[in-house]
């Protein structure tokens, strides 16, 4: 579906309209007209306030995810039919399956899964191109290294480029269905793509069940007991097709874009260069911030409410515009400007807030820093190609910067 490209200031305006172009000038004017605003296109409330966002995200009581209103064929597909999946679940048994994939995904763990994991997927993909003087940096390396992490992580064989291949196609078409249940064909592709995954991960959790190692299935089957209870196949295939859903194009694209931030602003690169833990950490989250990988999220209201000046009906949409949230001049100074001693660096929503940020952000963070520091380290004198297409905000609901051409 497209939308003209018309004035935020326009009634006929939509959101809609902003894919694959730069929307935060559009999220600023609107802004200015009201922090709530309702959108025709989208057939939603947008809300682009981060106080509001953030209100919206921390109440449960009062807004749902509209995954819970989704029909069966969403949950077959997303592999979660008997919706044991954190993300399916709600009050108490939400709490006790995030303790247990916050365990699995602590900092602690994480820090772990650095040298066994982490670092060898990435130099694996650096040393396929570091000798040819170019790249593309996101078919190059944040393509490739979310999938092939997970895929060391679950214990399988990641240096096959077939079966990584395969993963990334999959995961695609899941995703595409998901985030859009826009037609017939979409659907049957999400399927099959999703009877694959099963297919591929049912015979490694029936193995681990009997024969535990040191990888995530096994780590599920053996920590579950304390904070689920006593689980079956079925669950633990939910909990690993959930973790492998959400651990994959949102890495992708904030790779790619601080991979960009930091090719763009020689200060800036010039200072986490120099200082590749605190000034790097920093610049992590402010490029979180500036440009996420996610640009929104909904939720359903389960009552009338004033918004803003605005009357949300039940069960009305509401469009939480993280991207424009992170950029609001009214909690941020200077909100589109990179500032490496931003405090406290991690109050943004690239990850989500309240009961419902993500479990997987430690490990996010960890592939983005060391993706950069690889890139340092062998590359210092790596730039964009001025020879090729330029990099521009691509996409519209999961952006980034791409192409990515260097030369080295």
């Amino acid at each position: 579906m497209t939308t003209p490209h018309v004035s935020p200031s326009s009634a006929e305006w939509s959101m809609l309209s902003l894919a694959d172009k730069d929307p935060f000038p559009s999220y600023d004017l609107l802004r200015r007209s009201s922090p709530v605003i309702w959108d025709p296109g989208m057939k939603c409330w947008l809300v682009l306030s981060y106080d509001l966002c953030k209100v919206i995200e921390s109440d449960e009581s009062s807004y749902r995810n509209p995954n819970f209103d989704a029909p069966p064929l969403f949950y077959e597909i997303k592999g979660d039919n008997n919706k044991m999946a954190v993300s399916s679940l709600v009050g108490e048994k939400h709490a006790r399956m995030r303790r247990l994939l916050l365990k699995l995904l602590s900092p602690a763990a994480v820090a772990r899964y650095r040298e066994a994991h982490v670092l060898p997927v990435i130099n694996d993909a650096v040393d396929r191109f570091c000798e040819k003087g170019s790249a593309e940096l996101v078919s190059q390396l944040s393509d490739p290294v979310p999938p092939r992490v997970m895929a060391s992580l679950f214990g399988l064989p990641w240096r096959d480029d077939a079966l990584i291949a395969d993963l990334s196609r999959w995961h695609g078409d899941v995703v595409a269905w998901l985030y859009g249940r826009s037609s017939e064909e979409l659907a049957q592709k999400a399927k099959r793509a999703s009877d694959e995954l099963n297919d591929l991960f049912r015979p490694l959790v029936l193995e681990r069940r009997r024969k535990r190692g040191a990888d995530f299935i096994s780590q599920i089957w053996s920590r579950s007991p304390e904070d689920l209870g006593e689980i079956g196949v079925d669950d633990v295939m939910a909990i690993v097709r959930d973790v492998e859903l959400g651990a994959g194009e949102t890495t992708t694209n904030a790779i790619a874009n601080a991979i960009y931030l930091f090719l763009s602003d020689p200060a800036v690169r010039e200072a986490v260069t120099k200082d590749p833990d605190g000034a790097l950490n920093a610049f992590v989250e402010e490029t979180l911030r500036l440009l996420g990988s996610i640009q929104f999220r909904f939720r359903i209201a389960n009552r009338d409410v004033p918004l803003a000046g605005a009357m949300v009906k039940k069960d009305d949409a509401l469009c939480l515009v993280h991207a424009a949230a992170n950029r609001d001049p009214e909690h941020y100074a200077c909100p589109h400007m990179i500032d490496l001693n931003r405090r406290p660096p991690t109050d943004h929503m690239a990850f989500n807030v309240g009961p419902r940020i993500c479990v997987g952000m430690h490990l996010a963070r960890l592939k983005i820093r060391e993706c950069l520091k690889a890139l340092i380290a062998r590359f210092p004198d790596l730039r964009l190609d001025p020879t090729k297409e330029a990099p521009r905000f691509r996409a519209f609901s999961h952006r980034c910067f791409a192409p990515l051409y260097v030369v080295f």
